[in-house]
């Protein structure tokens, strides 16, 4: 069997993790590979005291580091979930106690904790006003009120004295395991709670997906918050303890030069500057050392881009821009003969131009990878010559080699959607043009790099990039700095061009 608990459960003695985590803490092992929350798990126990989740060692290698960020904001950050009461509750009616009394006191302070966490959650929602923006935002800024803290202070009150009832309440011996995770459960509670009363230091959001209507109950809601400080944070914790750390990653870098920029990295697609800010590298005092080097693949023959000069403005409430991107979709995907990925930044815009394309009958497989699925990928694969509609996922970490995929078109720059850790982030900076051109878009340019990446994925690999955003056209405001952050290839606005391209570079069978 497998279990995940500690040395108390009476399953310990033939636990596969356990036993896993005793090999990984021998002093024979010389590499250990974990994932960055787990190293950053590790890095939490070792500041605050706590027992090391990872052995000892003499150097660090963080490879896939331009996802370390996210990972310690996950790591770093607390969420409050709107059904963690109610979870709790459920499990302490599964309880089963030797004395009455302490039962339906357990049982009613759990019911009164899950309201007013029901009120406190709705409180928060009705703050959302809900927007027609063009992308899937998850990230609400909200103000929590004198009320709102009334109500958290009042959940932690409760917290605190369901744990002491727990402790001393005398619960049959068959729901020992039940009753440690409810009191663990519990703990969690006073300890986020505490945190959300005491948010000054906090970059505070709701998180509230989009509904599914068919399911005819609310989603799950948290109420999330980072450190402000999250950079000092990680130099105290990790980048000051005086061993070597590698970072590494393909799309490390925005690749485009800013006037701090070291003048042997300009134009070579080497500024790293907004990682090391953002990470807090930047306060590293010792001695450190860059690099950047091009890709192995050889993108000025197995590559083209191509870049429309005819599209609108990017709009999706526009009738006009949503015509015209459909018409410039169907004349790209009809020259490579499917073998195409279409990559959006937001589901809604998906889910129209997926509609529209339906109703026109082209003669390629028309597949959608959603927000949870996973066959889709697979089923692409298997085609021959479809067409894939993606977002999320897809920008990075799919991995399609070979002619499934021959033309990747990029409907629009993946420009972060606003949130209130951006909000907080523009206040560091003297003025919104700083913040732009030192975060906001260095962080589009990684993320574009990681979208591009998904077409050549072996040395043999071959098709077409498609960029439709007319702010990278001949005249647009981010071509230069796009054209920089991209490998070098061949570029056109022409789709006869394409269609020649792909002609050249496929065998017979790839039109079969």
């Amino acid at each position: 069997m497998f279990c995940g608990c500690d040395a108390g459960c009476p399953c310990c003695a033939r636990c596969r993790y356990l036993q896993f985590m005793e090999r990984a803490q021998s002093p024979e092992i010389d590499f250990q590979i974990v994932n960055h929350n787990y190293l950053l798990a590790d890095t939490l126990h070792r500041a605050n005291g706590k027992r090391l989740l990872v052995p000892n060692y003499q150097m660090i290698i963080v490879d896939e580091a331009h996802k370390f960020l996210g990972a310690a904001r996950q790591m770093y950050g607390m969420e409050l979930s709107s059904f963690a009461a109610d979870e709790i509750l459920e499990d302490i009616y599964d309880l089963r106690f030797r004395y009455k009394e302490s039962e339906r006191l357990v049982r009613k302070t759990a019911k009164k904790m899950s309201g007013v966490c029901f009120r406190l959650f709705h409180s928060l929602s009705d703050q959302i006003i809900p927007s027609e923006n063009e992308d899937d935002a998850d990230r609400f800024a909200v103000e929590i009120d004198g009320e709102m803290e009334s109500m958290l202070q009042k959940v932690h009150s409760m917290t605190v004295e369901l744990i002491g009832f727990l402790k001393d309440a005398e619960i049959n011996g068959k729901n020992e395991g039940l009753h440690e995770r409810v009191i663990w459960g519990l703990k969690q509670m006073k300890e986020q709670t505490a945190a959300f009363i005491k948010r000054d230091e906090l970059i505070v959001w709701l998180k509230k997906p989009v509904n599914n209507p068919e399911a005819g109950v609310l989603s799950e809601t948290w109420l999330c918050a980072i450190p402000k400080n999250l950079d000092a944070r990680l130099y105290k914790d990790l980048w000051s303890r005086n061993i070597p750390i590698i970072l590494t990653s393909g799309t490390l870098s925005a690749g485009w030069s800013l006037p701090s920029t070291p003048a042997y990295l300009r134009g070579r697609g080497g500024d790293f500057s907004h990682i090391k800010r953002t990470l807090g590298i930047d306060r590293v005092e010792i001695r450190h050392s860059e690099t950047s080097k091009p890709s192995p693949f050889d993108y000025e023959k197995n590559a083209l881009l191509y870049i429309s000069n005819t599209m609108p403005y990017p709009d999706y409430n526009s009738g006009g821009y949503m015509e015209a991107l459909t018409d410039e979709i169907t004349g790209l995907i009809t020259a490579s003969q499917g073998h195409a990925a279409v990559l959006f930044t937001s589901y809604r815009a998906m889910d129209k131009i997926w509609e529209t394309l339906h109703g026109r009958s082209l003669p390629f497989p028309l597949l959608r990878l959603d927000k949870s699925g996973v066959n889709a990928i697979d089923a692409f694969k298997k085609s021959g010559n479809g067409v894939l509609f993606a977002s999320g996922a897809m920008w990075e970490g799919i991995d399609i080699p070979g002619d499934a995929l021959s033309m990747l078109i990029i409907v629009k720059l993946p420009f972060a959607v606003p949130n209130p850790i951006g909000e907080y982030e523009m206040t560091l900076y003297e003025n919104i043009h700083d913040y732009k051109q030192q975060a906001v878009v260095p962080d589009m340019l990684i993320k574009l790099r990681q979208g591009f990446g998904r077409l050549i994925r072996t040395e043999k690999d071959t098709g077409v990039v498609a960029i439709l955003d007319s702010r990278v056209n001949e005249r647009g405001a981010y071509r230069k700095r796009v054209l920089e952050a991209l490998p070098d290839c061949r570029v056109t606005s022409n789709i006869i061009s394409v269609q020649q391209f792909i002609k050249a570079k496929k065998t017979p069978e790839y039109f079969i």
